[in-house]
């Protein structure tokens, strides 16, 4: 058996893009950055469980932030009623399983940020600013994709 390393080989277009009506940026980071700036929030609720680098443009931006928990079916434990004009709320669509989570947190959350990095196939809901990171599903070398108004 061959090891491929530590990343997937350079994969070229046959076709159209999956997310083709999206704003097409670098990286992930920098798609939550450019929602970040782009509405000026004071404050990001994080769950625990997500990858350091989400701190990166908050920190740069020097905007502040806390962590919430989730439980086992990757349910946010927090109260919504507390999310001010200037927050937001990022949930993460974890391996791509939590559509339904979406939803629902949509539904609670009127400032919502999703982050689909694992879940490039599902599609952002109408005015949820979404984005993704394609990088973590193909071979290219870097790339993001974002949806906001």
């Amino acid at each position: 058996m061959n090891s491929i390393g530590g990343y997937f080989e350079l994969e070229l277009p046959h076709g159209e893009e999956y997310h083709k009506n999206a704003i097409r940026l670098n990286t992930g980071r920098n798609a939550f950055e450019y929602i970040l700036r782009a509405k000026a929030y004071q404050k990001v609720y994080l769950p625990y469980y997500t990858c350091d680098v989400m701190l990166e443009p908050i920190q740069k931006l020097n905007i502040q932030f806390e962590f919430y928990s989730i439980d086992e079916f990757f349910q946010p434990i927090f109260d919504f009623s507390i999310i001010k004009d200037d927050e937001v709320f990022v949930y993460n669509n974890y391996l791509g399983i939590c559509d339904n989570q979406v939803k629902e947190v949509a539904a609670k959350c009127k400032n919502l940020i999703i982050d689909n990095s694992q879940a490039f196939y599902s599609m952002p809901l109408p005015g949820v600013n979404t984005f993704y990171s394609p990088r973590k599903f193909f071979g290219i070398p870097d790339g993001a994709y974002l949806y906001t108004e």
